[in-house]
């Protein structure tokens, strides 16, 4: 269920691969940020830069990891996810018509929340399957939150390089770390910083300027975010100008309306936001039943 706001005051409603993004890289190449040549040509030498071919993601890993199974059934929840993926897409294509004022990348979708454990990384996940099957697109979906059970936790990708090494100049090609996955036009950028060096990159590397990199650098592709919570880092802050529209994540019956008025005001710079319910307990009368077909 989502609720297209301008204001806070709807929030009452919201409580009750690397293949083929390579292609896409090349086929709108980009000048490299200031300094960002420099800084790739003195990175040190790191685990991070002996790199290994990206191991494909299987259908079972990304089910194992809270994808809904796209089968011959259509479950309620996948509709209502191919209602949020609809509304994604039209929000993206306006914004990016010619005219636009925005300074913002329509092509990021940032998906948040106030607190941790509300399940924006489910919906994260789906969101990006649901645009990649459906939405005939390629699809990104970057891990930008760095806690120990993050969406590259659930997808067994901890140990591998990700946003935050390319953030520190540890990886200069982004493509280089790009894990692909089974649904072929979707692709995942883990957190990165593999071990103990996860909490230190973290607390140097500039998100926001990375993400900016990488969003740039694919910018034919739909970039989902799987962003950390408001209230618990700055980061969301920070990303809130660039995003071109967030997904922000309730959950019904537990999230505080004072929480989420204090999230929605660190991110109000974002020129879209969309407040999704997720965990409600609706009855067959009010939303999609089971069709077989």
């Amino acid at each position: 269920m989502t609720v297209q706001i301008k204001t806070s005051h709807l929030i009452e409603r919201a409580a009750k691969h690397l293949r083929g993004l390579e292609d896409l890289a090349r086929s709108s190449p980009l000048p490299p940020a200031s300094g960002e040549a420099a800084a790739a040509q003195a990175a040190p030498v790191s685990p991070a830069t002996s790199l290994v071919p990206p191991r494909l993601i299987e259908f079972a890993t990304l089910e194992q990891a809270g994808m809904i199974p796209w089968g011959r059934k259509r479950e309620r929840i996948a509709e209502e996810f191919r209602l949020v993926q609809s509304q994604v897409l039209r929000q993206l294509d306006a914004a990016a018509k010619p005219g636009s004022q925005s300074s913002a990348l329509t092509n990021l979708v940032m998906i948040t929340s106030s607190r941790p454990n509300e399940g924006k990384s489910f919906v994260s996940l789906n969101l990006a399957a649901s645009i990649a099957h459906f939405g005939a697109r390629p699809v990104l979906l970057v891990d930008a939150d760095a806690k120990h059970t993050s969406l590259s936790h659930h997808l067994d990708l901890m140990e591998a390089p990700g946003l935050l090494d390319f953030g520190a100049g540890l990886v200069p090609r982004a493509e280089e770390i790009i894990v692909p996955t089974r649904l072929e036009t979707l692709s995942v950028l883990p957190i990165g910083g593999p071990g103990h060096t996860r909490a230190d990159l973290a607390a140097k590397v500039a998100i926001a300027t990375a993400v900016e990199r990488l969003v740039r650098r694919f910018a034919p592709a739909v970039i989902v975010l799987d962003a950390p919570p408001c209230l618990s880092t700055s980061d969301p802050s920070a990303l809130a100008p660039l995003a071109g529209q967030t997904v922000f994540v309730v959950e019904a019956e537990r999230t505080r309306r004072s929480e989420v008025e204090s999230a929605l005001d660190l991110i109000a710079a974002c020129p879209a936001i969309t407040l999704l319910l997720n965990k409600s307990q609706l009855t067959t009368h009010s939303t999609f039943g089971a069709y077989y077909y």
